[in-house]
């Protein structure tokens, strides 16, 4: 059974990164993902929040995020737990960044007039589809010599 552990989030940052220092020296940066789910029809928008911890360098350079920056987070699941104060098991899962990656810095805003929408880039298939379809059916039907069989198969048709 092989074991693979990775995980690539795509969201905006929801509060300010807090920097601290181990008492051995490392960087840590730890701040919070807001990751929006898909659209599912008929149904509410809803967003997932993961904590995320960066270490050493990349956490030196994820302390100049901001508020609202939408990130590409690059990392593995890492759960654990702990007794609080009143005894009780605390359960905990964390993100553990081995990248990330700013993909613009929008500023958050509570005001729908001066708010700024965030565009995340997608990759779009071309489409390149003439107006008139071509039915390959109805092409081997006719004559192979056709203007309009010979363009879609090319000349060296193996049959």
């Amino acid at each position: 059974m092989s074991r693979f552990n990775k995980i690539i989030l795509i969201g905006t940052v929801s509060n300010t990164p807090e920097l601290k220092q181990t008492s051995s020296g490392d960087s840590l940066c730890t701040f919070t993902l807001n990751v929006d789910r898909p659209d599912i029809e008929n149904a509410a928008s809803k967003s997932d929040v993961f904590i995320v911890n960066a270490w050493r360098d990349l956490a030196d350079s994820s302390a100049t995020l901001t508020e609202g920056s939408i990130v590409v987070v690059d990392g593995s699941i890492r759960n654990r737990s702990f007794d609080n104060d009143n005894g009780q098991r605390v359960y905990i899962t964390e993100i553990e960044a081995r990248s990330i990656k700013s993909i613009s810095s929008t500023s958050i805003s509570t005001d729908p007039s001066t708010s700024q929408t965030s565009s995340i880039p997608v990759v779009e298939e071309s489409n390149q589809t003439s107006d008139k379809s071509f039915d390959f059916n109805e092409a081997i039907k006719t004559d192979e010599k056709s203007p309009e069989f010979v363009p879609q198969l090319g000349e060296d048709v193996p049959f």
